[in-house]
């Protein structure tokens, strides 16, 4: 038909249309045929969009619509046909049309699909059919539908889903849909039902290309269709694979999209789909800097990486409102991520890790923003990162396994950092979760190092990981500052058990960025108004961590001096205690800064050319800091005019602070202070020498109360130290750089009289006795009578004051030879004699205080004399230095320390080498120094330092690092060195104070031991052992000072030389007469602590192969070392014995192979079978390995049946090797051994938990549809079978050795319990798992440990346990009535007993049953016969014999019912717990079978026999039923039976 002819048409519809004549219109359009409504529809359509209006433009296609209605409605059978021709060709010009985009195109199209739309339900389904594959022709032509259908196709697909049987003409679409299940057959039409035309066009939708740019549109068409199950997972797979290829703009509607279509199902795959897709992305675009790369490559990278950042932070709020939509997806993204970090694994060379990644790490932050999800993501993410830590130290120490299990690959630190670092690009939403994380976990692991859930080396480093992310955080984003701030202050405040780790992390927080504290100094002074509450300790930590603000914002000094002047006048002792700590580190800090002040002023001074506005600011800021530290020691002197307990507490603080170097220089503060201190000085001074003392005591003691008013010891220390401070500054020795600028006034006049005043106290003080105080030797002093409290006072004051002595002696005579100062030498003060005089007279006082010194219970007081000493750790380490020489340094003249001025030169070492002998030849002197620093290290309070008014916390401050490391040098130097060398064969004279040992007390070798033992254990603590063996060997500032961590090599090389010494120095102490004991012990536990050390650095990242060779061997003789000794001519002491087998159980592993001993972990890759390398797994691979300890089990064995039998054989009575085994060694040393066969099965446990984690990661990289066998997994379990096997042999002989007595059974028959827990934990495992066969290495140990091992457990049961010892078992009930107090207390010994044994053979039996159980469930779901494997009930069948048990009740109604004590004390007296009847004798007894506290309750013990039949007739019938019997034993196991005695 010509176009005039359709023009025509259209104007004749449009006009009936008008005039709504729509059945005359209807009857028009039934006249014309398909062409024609086709090519009306065209040209009516095809008109342009500007032409479109609201009146014109397609309104005849519209009236065709109508028409074919109306025809449709008056029952003409065109009709239906006549509008799915209109319909057809409206969707095709839809499709044709190429100016969709247009805005009037859009409204024209978007009208016709209304349209379409509203006929939908008259078109038939031939029509539907056509105009849904039309569009699908279009998808699969231009990778899109048109946007106007997206209302009308999800309509039009669930129309044809309706659809019944059709028959489809052979076109593409229906014979595509047919092919799959027509057979091949060449038919031209097929029968489908709707459904199956749905579902071939979704397919078909799925496979097609989608346009990029379209994808949005597509996912969001195919979103609203209803689908089956397995199409919206094939819906879901095509969306993911779409979302790696759209633009990067359009990712965050791509996910949107992604998940709105999660509501379907499939949500955690959808969920893993898109964290993938972002991890990709992540990949290419985060890149490590590359130096090739021109600045516009990088500059375009950095670009790239900050809009990735923005569009992932815009999909995470998608996920997150989605998710508070939706809560099953929040849990889909807790199980997915909870399912990745099972799988921290690296695999290969580190290119493929499976584990949390940035993106989802974030995403799980922000779901923690919402209130339902944050404690669930907050204790996921908290577990995974502290277990992720503790895992890879954990793999790292457990040497048997660590070649079978790959790397743990879970990063924390790149997690936490990168999060923060990504903050600044799109994800601020994150930030206050991870804040709350990082919070979360330090407090977290506080917890659990104090609990030991976890190492204290994983709770550490976690919080240095979430310390570290703090911190950047504070720097970087300024909204999560006040929130930090509140938290740090409120952990502070209210001493929560991580408060240090955040009063650290402030420290690092203010020295980051002391400026932007600043707005914040206000907070801190509220901290301080609430004083009360908080330790002395805290206040000084907090004092020093914010001292960079008090130094420069005035207002917060100002509000902080307040705050502690109001709190030093309070009524409260403990808060003016705590307020002087904080004023003193206040003095501290304010010197600090003077010296550095001062330091700068004279640089700028001495300059070329000095600037003048530098050096004005900084005479001002000089001046402002003079100002502050006169305020402070008005603060000061008026605490030495409060109580005593004030004064005490500030003389000592006082004199800790003159030890500091920065306060020794300062001649402005020392001349300030000594104006205070002289003038103190002189109201107890009697400078008279008509007076017998030179101190008045007296004056000192109150006369009514006769206790201490003025801690005239404690005040004469800060003195003297005061007066050698001033006395170093007159003789150059603590110059200050700008000392010049403030030394207006010269000290050399108060030093010249100071030193004449300390002469005339140490001369008189040298000549007085005891009696001169009105003390009486022999005399009353015990502190509760008055006189004796008088005399205590007294005899403490006057042993104070020679103490004092004492240090200013030695103190001045070092000083005297360091400034060569004649006149100094010269003086009496230098000599030594005097120092011991003095000494002498310190240690007659000490002596009565510590005989007759009780309390109020006629207790001592005074353990020894050195309780009663003051001096501090900073003096007793010069003191050592002089008393304790190291000969090296003396003959050596390049020694590394002689070129340290702090320490003294070559020189100063060889004037001093002769006079040492004066100081060193009294042995008692040496030892009394050594005591005092033993408990200065340890923190130990002592008498001095607790008079009744002392603060114990603030005197028993943590030892400072430098100078722990520089005791352990001089202790090592001075007395190991010696015998080390005299061990090796040389001619080596001793010290005077190493010779005679016939002394009173510790010797000074035992004390040295123990002290270079707690050096080790401090260090050890404060993660520094590294630095023991560089301080004693190669001591030098550097390693002294123990900043950062020393060199590998060196480290390793020095604790290998200092390993060897200590073993000859034991060596030696072991052979001689008398042999040296407790040394050897002190030394024995300092060795294994280094050998524990030296085995986790040779498994160090990068450490190199002559290093670790060296550490090979070093180990390895150790342990065989350790061998020798155990069975060599050693005395049979306990403690040596123990600590002997510790190194042995340390070192060990070593004895296998170097390669055996540092294999690394196993590396995967996804070619299993080309690229797997695992170690070979031999026959016994823990044969090497536990040689010692299965040599020493065996002596053992061989010595309790020795011990034990009445006729033993003479041969074997004489065995040298079993001389120090003995009834009372033989108990020590089988615990020993359990303590350390335990930790090895907790190593096991935590190696199959491994297991675990390693099966589902091979499943992962093997390929799909792979039947191969697990190979790494499969090797691990034969390991873990291997190592059980080899420890149950071990505990097999530890089961045959004899007990009796003291020789105590119990604790292996709970070894036996430990390893049935492991043994099924392995178990369960290989049932969760079931890719993990049933090997031989299984079966074999299933043999021994529920066969063999079970039926020695089952003989000893019955032997020791069956009864009540016979002497218990011979008494009736009358002779238990005999005596009631004597007869009462055995009665409950025997309760007491029968109850620990009750509870500890109930556990076990269940342990054993709940193994058995496992095992026959493995059996079932293997169908693999193991049953046979394990021990037959009938070994169990052991009676209870009521007879002996003595009966209770009858007692109590003799002996008048003593009520409720005995009641409590019988248990089933008056309201028993629990009962069972058990027949004996044909009569019915009531049985207790209540348990132990420190057992679980059990509800079921199956196969636990308790008859009284005859043993034989048991046996019988058991041979009778055979296998009957296997299958009543799972019914048998479900019965409650009574607890056996």
């Amino acid at each position: 038909m010509n176009p005039e002819s359709i023009s025509t048409l259209l104007q004749k519809i449009t006009s009936l249309g008008r005039e709504r004549a729509f059945a005359a219109l209807g009857q028009l359009l039934g006249e014309q045929d398909e062409g024609t409504l086709y090519a009306m529809v065209e040209t009516d359509l095809g008109a342009s969009s500007e032409e479109y209006t609201t009146s014109t433009g397609f309104s005849a296609t519209l009236f065709m619509f109508k028409g074919a209605s109306a025809l449709i409605e008056r029952g003409n059978g065109a009709g239906q046909s006549k509008l799915g021709t209109i319909a057809s060709a409206c969707v095709a010009q839809v499709c044709d049309d190429p100016k969709e985009e247009y805005e009037g195109s859009s409204q024209k199209w978007a009208a016709i699909c209304d349209k379409l739309l509203e006929v939908l339900p008259q078109l038939s389904p031939r029509a539907v059919i056509d105009i849904s594959f039309r569009i699908l022709a279009e998808l699969k032509t231009c990778g899109s539908t048109p946007n106007s259908f997206h209302g009308f196709l999800p309509m039009l697909l669930d129309t044809l889903g309706a659809i019944g049987q059709v028959e489809i003409v052979s076109k593409g679409f229906a014979l595509g849909a047919a092919s799959s299940q027509n057979n091949g057959s060449n038919s031209s039409s097929v029968t489908r039902t709707g459904s199956e035309l749905k579902s071939y066009w979704v397919d078909s939708a799925c496979a097609y290309r989608w346009d990029p740019k379209a994808s949005v549109a597509v996912c969001a068409l195919l979103r609203e269709i209803v689908l089956s199950e397995r199409q919206v997972q094939s819906v879901a797979k095509r969306m993911l694979r779409q979302l790696k290829l759209v633009e990067l703009t359009e990712l965050p509607s791509m996910v949107y999209q992604l998940l709105l279509f999660t509501r379907k199902g499939f949500k955690q795959e959808i969920i893993a789909g898109i964290f993938e897709s972002f991890d990709m992305l992540e990949d290419e675009s985060i890149q490590p800097a590359n130096a090739d790369k021109s600045n516009s490559d990088q500059q375009q990278q950095r670009k790239k990486w900050r809009e990735l950042g923005d569009i992932e932070g815009t999909v995470m709020l998608h996920i997150n409102y989605s998710i508070k939509q939706d809560f099953e997806l929040g849990n889909a993204l807790i199980a997915y991520a909870k399912e990745k970090s099972e799988l921290a694994v690296t695999a290969g060379d580190s290119t493929l890790v499976h584990g949390i990644s940035t993106f989802s790490f974030a995403c799980l932050l922000s779901l923690a923003c919402i209130h339902r999800f944050e404690e669930t993501v907050t204790g996921l993410l908290r577990t995974a990162i502290v277990k992720g830590i503790h895992d890879r130290i954990l793999l790292s120490s457990v040497i048997w396994a660590r070649p079978y299990l790959p790397t743990i690959a879970f990063d924390a630190d790149k997690l936490l950092k990168s999060t923060v670092a990504r903050a600044s690009f799109g994800w601020e939403q994150v930030m206050q979760s991870l804040l709350r994380l990082c919070l979360n976990l330090i407090d977290y692991t506080a917890m659990s190092a104090k609990r030991a859930v976890y190492s204290h080396q994983a709770c550490a480093e976690a919080q240095r990981i979430c310390m570290e992310a703090l911190r950047a955080a504070f720097a970087a984003h300024e909204f999560v500052r006040i929130e930090l701030i509140d938290q740090i202050l409120s952990h502070i405040t209210f001493q929560t058990d991580s408060h240090k780790q955040f009063l650290a992390l402030l420290r690092d927080l203010v020295s980051d960025n002391p400026a932007v504290f600043h707005d914040y100094h206000t907070k801190f002074v509220e901290v301080f108004d609430s004083i009360s509450v908080i330790s002395p300790s805290t206040i000084e930590q907090l004092l020093l961590a914010t001292s960079p603000i008090l130094l420069e914002e005035a207002q917060f000094r100002k509000s902080l001096l307040l705050v502690l002047r109001k709190i030093l006048f309070t009524h409260s002792i403990e808060e003016r205690r705590t307020a002087l700590s904080g004023l003193f580190v206040l003095a501290k800090c304010f010197v600090t800064a003077l010296d550095d002040c001062h330091s700068q002023l004279a640089a700028a001074n001495n300059a070329l050319a000095p600037t003048t506005a530098m050096a004005r600011q900084l005479q001002a800021r000089v001046d402002t800091l003079m100002t502050v530290l006169l305020e402070v020691l008005g603060l000061l002197r008026r605490c030495f005019t409060q109580q005593p307990e004030i004064r005490a507490m500030s003389y000592r603080k006082l004199a800790l602070a003159l030890d500091t170097p920065c306060i020794r220089r300062n001649l402005f503060f020392l001349n300030a202070l000594s104006e205070i201190m002289r003038i103190e000085f002189a109201k107890y001074y009697q400078g008279n020498s008509a007076y017998d003392s030179p101190i008045n005591i007296i004056q000192c003691v109150n006369p009514s109360t006769h206790k201490i008013i003025m801690p005239i010891s404690s005040f004469l220390q800060c003195f003297a130290k005061l007066s050698i401070c001033l006395s170093d500054i007159d003789n150059g020795l603590n110059a200050s750089n700008g000392e010049e600028l403030i030394a207006a006034d010269s000290s050399s006049g108060f030093s010249h009289d100071a030193q004449n005043m300390w002469k005339d106290l140490c001369l008189r003080f040298s000549k007085i006795q005891i009696e001169d105080f009105e003390l009486d030797p022999t005399g009353d002093y015990s502190i509760s009578d008055p006189v004796g409290l008088r005399n205590y006072n007294t005899a403490l004051m006057v042993a104070g004051c020679l103490d004092v002595l004492i240090e200013y002696t030695i103190m001045h005579c070092i000083r005297s030879e360091s400034c060569g100062d004649c006149r100094q030498r010269t003086c009496d003060l230098g000599d030594p004699a005097l120092a011991m005089t003095l000494f002498s007279k310190f240690a007659r006082i000490g002596d009565v205080l510590c005989s007759l010194c009780l309390d109020d219970k006629k207790k001592r007081l005074v353990g020894s004399i050195s309780d009663l000493s003051l001096l501090s750790l900073s003096s007793l380490v010069n003191i050592l230095q002089l008393v304790m020489p190291d000969k090296q340094r003396i003959s050596n003249e390049i020694h590394s320390l002689n070129a340290d001025d702090a320490w003294g030169n070559h020189a100063w070492f060889i004037s001093n080498a002769d006079r040492a002998s004066a100081w060193s030849g009294n042995q008692a002197f040496v030892k009394h120094l050594l005591e005092i620093t033993l408990a200065r290290v340890l923190r130990r309070i002592t008498v001095a330092n607790n008079i009744n008014f002392a603060s114990t916390e603030s005197l028993s401050a943590a030892p400072e690092i430098e100078n722990v490391l520089k005791i352990a040098y001089i202790v090592y130097s001075g007395v190991f060195s010696y015998y080390a060398n005299a061990s090796s064969g040389h001619d080596i004279q001793l010290p005077s104070y190493l010779k005679g040992r016939n002394t009173r007390g510790r010797s000074v070798s035992q004390l040295s031991a123990e002290l270079l033992l707690a050096c080790g254990s401090i260090l050890s603590s404060k993660a520094k052992t590294d630095h023991l063996a560089l301080a004693a060997l190669r001591p030098n500032s550097d390693v002294f000072n123990a900043q950062g961590e020393p060199n590998i090599a060196a480290t390793c090389e020095a604790t290998s030389t200092l390993l060897v010494c200590l073993r000859s120095v034991v060596d030696l102490f072991l052979t001689q007469k008398p042999v040296l004991v407790k040394e050897s012990v002190s030394l024995l536990l300092l060795i294994n602590l280094l050998s524990e050390r030296l085995t986790l650095l040779a498994v160090s990242p990068g450490i190199e192969e002559p290093v670790q060779t060296q550490v090979y061997r070093c180990v390895n003789s150790t342990a065989g070392w350790g061998l020798r000794l155990v069975f060599g001519e050693i005395p049979g002491d306990i403690n040596l014995l123990k600590s002997l087998f510790a190194v042995i159980s340390t070192s060990q592993p070593f004895l296998q192979c170097k390669e055996s001993a540092f294999a690394p972990s196993v590396k995967i890759t996804r070619d299993l079978l080309k690229d797997l390398t695992l170690p070979a797994l031999s026959k016994d691979p823990d044969c090497e390995e536990l040689a010692p300890t299965i040599q020493i089990v065996a002596t053992i064995c061989n010595a309790s049946r020795l011990l034990l039998e009445d006729a033993p054989d003479d041969h074997e009575e004489e065995d040298p090797n079993l001389e120090v085994y003995t009834l009372r060694t033989i108990p020590a040393l089988i615990g020993a051994i359990i303590t350390w066969f335990k930790a090895e099965l907790r190593q096991i446990d935590w190696v199959i938990g491994q297991l675990k984690r390693l099966v589902k990661f091979e499943l992962l990289l093997r390929p799909m549809h792979d039947t191969e066998d697990l190979h790494v997994s499969i090797h691990v379990e034969r390991r873990i079978c291997r190592r059980l096997h080899s420890l149950a042999e071990l505990l097999d002989q530890l089961l045959s050795i004899q007990f009796s007595g003291k020789v105590s059974g119990d604790l292996v028959i709970r070894c036996l319990q430990d390893m049935h827990k492991t043994f099924a934990q392995l178990t369960r495992a290989k049932l969760s798992q079931t890719e993990l066969p049933i090997s031989e290495s299984y079966i074999e140990t299933l043999t021994l440990v529920c066969t063999n091992l079970n039926s020695r457990a089952y003989a000893i049961l019955v032997e020791k346990y069956g009864s009540v010892a016979d002497d218990q078992a011979s008494q009736n009930t009358k002779g238990i009535i005999g005596d009631k107090k004597k007869d009462k207390g055995k009665s409950i010994k025997v309760k007491s007993k029968m109850h620990r044994d009750s509870a500890l053979v109930s556990s076990l039996v269940y342990q054993i049953e709940l193994t058995e159980k496992y095992v026959i469930q493995l059996s079932t779901k293997f169908k693999t016969p193991l049953a046979h494997y394990l021990k037959r009930s009938t070994a169990r069948d052991f009676r209870i014999e009521t007879s002996a048990i003595p009966d209770l009740t009858i007692m109590e109604e003799e002996s008048g019912m003593e009520s409720e004590s005995e009641s409590a004390i019988d248990g089933h007296v008056g309201q028993p717990r629990e009962y069972y009847q058990v027949e004996s004798n044909g009569e019915a007894e009531d049985v207790d079978v209540s348990e132990g506290d420190s057992e679980p309750e059990t509800e079921a013990i199956d196969m636990l026999d308790v008859a009284a039949d005859d043993d034989d007739e048991d046996k019988d019938e058991d041979e009778d039923e055979g296998e009957d019997e296997d299958e009543d034993r799972p019914q048998k196991s479900q019965q409650k039976r009574p607890r056996w005695r």
